[in-house]
């Protein structure tokens, strides 16, 4: 059975876990006597396991003490000296097992020549998964213990019997007591390793904020005062792996726990590399957004936001996998995994892999911009972002509507922001009362109007009596803006509409609504004061209004102040090309 002593020792050398599965193997174990196989399975045959380990346990002990004759079952390749060299070899088996006192279940340990394990090598294992490598393997047909085993049970075997040095040799025998499989001094060391690690990262941390910013500061370069503003918590991270690292060595911890140890370092180094990368993107973004809102192009507005979150997808990614082979991960066979799911994956995402392909056709046809007004599928607003598998605009009445970008492609869009001129179309209505004069004297003065105002097109622009309504004059109004946006639109309207009304109350004009006149008819005597002779002919009248006739004014009348009417742009080119034609004649 196993003592304290031995099973504490062989905690500190192999783990705690190889002490507890190898106390349950001599637990489960019968008497010594009863599982001895016969002597003549130690004469150096080696035909077999079983054979092999008993030659080498059989001689060392006691009462049989011999080294040479035990060595007989060893592989003695690379030995520069074997029969020097392989007896304190074997012996060192002894040792070991002695020492966690474990007795072999000589039952459980193959008798068959030709014995192969799982994988169907020729191979036996003393006690797989619990001290991986103490093997036996059929080499030349003998069966030998391995070298690597031999090396493992020798480094074992040292440990038991060298005397401690460094910091053990230094500390007292109650902190050398076991500790969950580690000798409470070095439990408490690596506690201490890593407060001590803390406390350093947060007066780098201090360092950075109150004294590095203030430089960075003086100097005036912004981005590099952001620069060291994202990096004081990852640059502390990453100080406390550099400290347990360092320190950790000082601790002989165990092979086990310092495996874990320094697996824990490298990853946690990893990931403040990875960390310090992923804030920096958005340094980067921010210089890249300053720079592209002093370009006129929107296009680079858009692909800054889509290229923060790719450069952080990718860290990520990247970050992963560098963390995963700090692990001891097989990576490689990982992404192979991957690989061959790949396709049911691209076939249950294929709506994703269109709205992305979308967006970058969205980014090459380029059919709006950020901050562009669209109307597209009954969805009126402003375009607000452009992203990986969907867009975001903005409604007129606040919320937001996302569209996946695969409909975006193959929708009809309609870009209101896209127009340099934007239309404003309206009948103004005057009374019928309105003598013909000031009629055209309002068309000239909103004429007059639309040249005034510098938000107005000015070289297409329609300003006409059209027509005869059922209540009113109807002049036509058909004129464009000069605007950016639709506030400026609106902005531009207003300003118009008011130089209309003020026009109209200058003129003594009055804008018509629809009403309903009823007239009474009843005969009236000539006025004294008619005409001699009587009404004018009709043909005369005719004849007056026709061509070359005295009441004929078909360029507009003057009016009473010697006002020109303003002849329309479209009149201006009629009369250029009608120039230019008759040039071309003559």
């Amino acid at each position: 059975m196993p003592n304290a002593r031995s099973s504490s020792l062989l905690a500190r050398i192999a783990g705690p876990w190889a002490a507890l599965v190898l106390t349950s193997l001599a637990l489960s174990g019968s008497a010594r006597a009863q599982l001895e196989p016969p002597p003549s399975d130690a004469e150096g045959r080696c035909e077999t396991p079983r054979q092999a380990f008993y030659t080498v346990l059989y001689w060392l002990q006691p009462e049989r003490l011999d080294r040479t004759r035990a060595a007989a079952c060893l592989d003695r390749t690379g030995l520069t000296d074997p029969e020097r060299q392989a007896p304190p070899l074997a012996a060192a088996f002894k040792t070991l097992l002695d020492e966690a006192d474990v007795w072999v279940r000589w039952e459980d340990v193959p008798d068959e020549p030709d014995y192969r394990d799982a994988d169907g090598e020729h191979r036996f294992a003393l006690y797989p998964d619990q001290i991986a490598g103490i093997e036996v393997q059929k080499i030349r047909g003998r069966w030998l213990v391995a070298r690597s085993s031999q090396e493992l049970v020798a480094k074992l075997a040292k440990r038991i019997t060298d005397p401690p040095t460094g910091l053990r040799a230094l500390m007292p025998d109650w902190l050398r007591g076991d500790v969950f499989g580690v000798e409470a001094w070095q439990l408490i060391g690596l506690v201490l390793l890593i407060l001590i690690g803390i406390l350093i990262r947060k007066v780098v941390i201090y360092l950075i904020v109150h004294y590095l910013r203030r430089l960075t500061k003086r100097i005036k370069i912004g981005w590099l005062d952001r620069v060291v503003a994202k990096a004081d918590s990852p640059l502390g991270t990453l100080v406390v792996a550099g400290v347990i690292a360092v320190g950790s060595p000082v601790l002989q911890l165990p092979d086990g726990l310092g495996f874990i140890v320094l697996l824990a370092v490298r990853t946690l180094a990893a990931f403040s590399v990875v960390w310090l990368l992923y804030r920096l993107v958005d340094v980067v973004s921010d210089v890249l957004e300053a720079r592209a809102a002093k370009t006129e192009s929107k296009l680079d507005d858009q692909l800054v936001p889509l290229l923060r979150k790719s450069l952080k997808v990718f860290f990520v990614v990247i970050g992963a996998i560098f963390i995963l082979q700090n692990l001891d991960v097989d990576v490689g066979s990982l992404l192979a995994g991957l690989g061959l799911g790949g396709l049911a994956f691209a076939l249950a995402a294929k709506d994703t892999v269109a709205n992305f392909f979308g967006s970058i056709m969205i980014f090459i046809d380029k059919p709006f911009q950020i901050g562009d007004w669209i109307v597209m599928s009954g969805i009126e607003g402003t375009v607000e972002e452009v992203g990986f598998r969907t867009s975001r605009i903005r409604t007129f009445y606040n919320s937001v509507v996302t569209v996946p970008n695969a409909n975006v492609t193959n929708t009809a869009i309609d870009n209101m922001g896209a127009r340099r001129y934007r239309r404003y179309k309206a009948t103004l209505g005057l009374t019928y009362d309105t003598p013909p004069e000031k009629v055209q004297a309002f068309c000239e003065g909103v004429r007059a109007i639309v040249h005034a105002l510098p938000q107005m097109r000015k070289d297409y622009y329609f300003v006409e009596f059209q027509g005869f309504g059922d209540s009113a004059l109807e002049i036509m109004l058909y004129v464009f803006f000069d605007v950016p946006d639709w506030a400026g639109e609106l902005r531009a309207r207003t300003l118009l509409n008011l130089e209309i009304v003020r026009l109209a109350e200058a003129l003594e004009v009055s804008f018509a609504f629809p009403t309903q006149t009823v007239h009474i008819a009843r005969e009236t005597p000539a006025p004294s004061g008619a005409r001699p002779g009587g009404p004018r002919p009709l043909t005369k009248v005719i004849e007056a209004f026709g061509p070359g006739g005295e009441l004929a004014q078909p360029g507009g009348f003057k009016l009473s102040d010697g006002y020109e009417p303003r002849r329309s742009a479209q009149k201006m080119r009629l009369e250029e090309e009608r120039s230019d034609s008759d040039d071309d004649a003559r």
